[in-house]
């Protein structure tokens, strides 16, 4: 097919090409290259800003090196591999390849400049340094009654509930996935084990925290009461 051909095939996909480039911004480059005449391979370019190429110049090396080791059949495009330019040293380039009669004629090759955002992730990263406070469980937690070895002290961390329900709630959970039963089977034991924690976790200084954490365990006020003050007299 004669050369003048090849190009206006070629530039069926101009509006295509537009299409990319409004979608991408004024970042991203958009080059339509005929791989016929390598010499003067770009056809089309939209954003030119980013390789700062223009219409006549000759293939990338990249476009020379798939013309000469050959592409695929199978492969239509290749997708988001690293480039650069004088102006920008951070290009994400990908590029589709357009054929005519199974025969790769042309390719359109999409470069978006990386650099604003990398600049936005090192202003970000900057930003996150200067207010960020390394946390961690607290640890080693104390009473000031309390006097236990620091092999026995218990690690705390710090958990949101918006209600007196939600903490009942998410104390029984947690036992149920402990015990690998649902709270309708705790023995009496495992129930005063659960009071227990609670106590210790200071749950019941809250109002109606015995008559919620009663409902949850199926039991009545009286029995959680008197619970309470087993493990109250066994500290």
């Amino acid at each position: 097919m004669p050369n003048e051909k090849i190009k206006d095939y070629i530039k069926k996909y101009i509006p295509l090409a537009n299409f990319i480039a409004d979608i991408l911004g004024p970042t991203s480059e958009v080059v339509l290259n005929d791989v016929t005449d390598l010499d003067h391979a770009v056809v089309y370019i939209k954003n030119p800003t980013i390789t700062n190429r223009k219409i006549g110049d000759p293939a990338s090396n990249f476009v020379l090196k798939i013309m000469k080791d050959g592409i695929d059949d199978k492969t239509n495009y290749i997708a988001n591999y690293s480039g650069k330019s004088k102006l920008h040293p951070h290009i994400r380039a990908s590029t589709f390849f357009i054929r005519k009669q199974k025969k790769v004629v042309g390719m359109l090759c999409i470069n978006i400049n990386q650099e604003p955002l990398e600049k936005l992730n090192e202003q970000i990263d900057t930003f996150r340094k200067m207010f960020e406070v390394n946390t961690t469980p607290i640890g080693d937690y104390e009473s000031k009654t309390d006097v236990e070895p620091a092999s026995q002290q218990k690690t705390i961390s710090e958990n949101f509930n918006n209600s007196v329900t939600s903490l009942a709630k998410n104390a029984v959970k947690k036992k149920e996935q402990e015990l690998n039963i649902t709270a309708n089977y705790f023995q009496q034991e495992q129930k005063i084990e659960l009071i227990n924690e609670l106590y210790e976790e200071g749950y019941f200084l809250l109002k109606d925290s015995i008559r919620v954490i009663a409902e949850y365990l199926d039991s009545s006020v009286p029995t959680i009461y008197r619970y309470l003050n087993k493990v109250k007299n066994s500290h």
